[in-house]
């Protein structure tokens, strides 16, 4: 999905892929993250919601939940992180890192709200009365109130599979009475997901239904007397894109695949933002017409189309072969990748990807290099999956 953007704006990056891995500096099945780069991508995004008078928290959960990236994003001008669940809060905030939002996507389970408060969220967020009570519970017994997001969503509203929840916003003004009763917890904002898509001509990212019904909810909160503080619109966020969420009035975003410059939009656009994130693996095998690649970070949604396949940099960038989609039934213990008419391929060689992913629901290394910009690539931390 990304390969095309990734040679053409940073070849540098694949070149070091190989090389990494033909000496032995990092196994197969091994994500790269450009440092420099994304460094750079953090450091742009950060001013430009500045200029806006607009609120980041940093996504680590597509880079593998690394507290090693999360310092990299808070030492270049974003200085909260959003956890998707209770793990990744925990493995955040054990290593010193604050936590802006935590309960979207996925709500802590019932018995894990004293230690989600020990953490000192800044915003919790709520997709119900029912743990709307129990955090308030805990809140109150170590005497302290929590603010609160609300998920909310609309009957025409888009929703990922897996991701489905919320208040229907034709029962908010119920369920936001029912919570204000609670003294354990103060609504402060709204949420929902995802804000914006990309348009049917690839060119721009365009509003969802949900931005509406966040509108509307913020209308909702406002007309029984609550104040807002945060109107939290997640989805695509970029340096493109923060203008206009500011303008629509959203107050915070929190950038996943912004920052290492993966949104669907920028795989057809070139944005501020520069590709920072490679997948390096190695050639196993051929089976029929066909090579077999060391998988294990393979994900689902890729969108992958083909690969760079070789064993020296400096003709990488001219090798490159279709590769296929696993079967989503399928452990993804090897991918497929063509051969080729044009040159040979070796058992061995260096495989390189750059599709869309999710790190953490994958088995695979992530390999933090820095230099790679200035000719002086080196390894400062490999994140092995065993």
């Amino acid at each position: 999905m990304f390969l095309d953007v990734t040679k053409r704006r940073n070849p540098q990056l694949i070149k070091t892929g190989v090389t990494f891995h033909q000496s032995g500096e990092i196994p197969p099945n091994t994500y790269i993250i450009d440092v420099d780069i994304l460094k750079e991508n953090t450091r742009m995004m950060a001013k430009t919601a500045n200029d806006h008078h607009f609120n980041l928290y940093f996504m680590t959960k597509q880079l593998g939940r690394i507290p090693e990236l999360a310092k990299i994003f808070t030492d270049n001008g974003i200085e909260k992180a959003v956890a998707v669940d209770f793990d990744e809060g925990k493995v955040l905030a054990e290593n010193g890192v604050a936590i802006g939002n935590i309960g979207h996507l996925v709500q802590p389970g019932k018995m894990q709200w004293n230690e989600v408060l020990s953490w000192e969220p800044e915003v919790v967020t709520i997709f119900s009365y029912e743990r709307a009570k129990q955090l308030s519970e805990s809140a109150v017994k170590l005497g302290m109130k929590q603010n609160i997001l609300l998920k909310v969503y609309g009957l025409n509203d888009k929703m990922y599979s897996s991701q489905e929840g919320g208040i229907p916003l034709e029962h908010l003004s119920k369920t936001v009475a029912e919570i204000r009763k609670l003294s354990g917890v103060n609504i402060v904002g709204v949420t929902t997901f995802p804000n914006l898509e990309i348009n049917q001509t690839e060119t721009k990212m365009i509003p969802t239904t949900n931005m509406h019904t966040l509108m509307q909810a913020r209308a909702i909160l406002e007309n029984e007397g609550i104040e807002i503080k945060q109107v939290n619109g997640p989805g695509g966020t970029s340096c493109q894109t923060i203008p206009y969420l500011a303008l629509q009035g959203v107050t915070h975003g929190e950038p996943g695949h912004g920052l290492t410059g993966t949104t669907p939009l920028h795989a057809y656009c070139d944005l501020p933002e520069k590709p920072a994130i490679i997948y390096v693996s190695e050639v196993s095998h051929r089976f029929k017409e066909q090579y077999q690649v060391i998988a294990g970070g393979y994900y689902g949604r890729s969108n992958m189309e083909g690969c760079f396949v070789g064993h020296e940099e400096q003709s990488i960038l001219k090798r490159y072969v279709r590769a296929y989609n696993n079967s989503p039934e399928s452990i993804d213990y090897y991918g497929s990748i063509d051969k080729s008419d044009n040159f040979q391929i070796e058992i061995g060689d260096t495989a390189i990807f750059a599709f869309r992913t999710q790190i953490f629901v994958t088995r695979a290394h992530v390999a933090l290099i820095e230099g790679i910009q200035t000719g002086n690539p080196r390894l400062i931390h490999l994140e092995r999956k065993w």
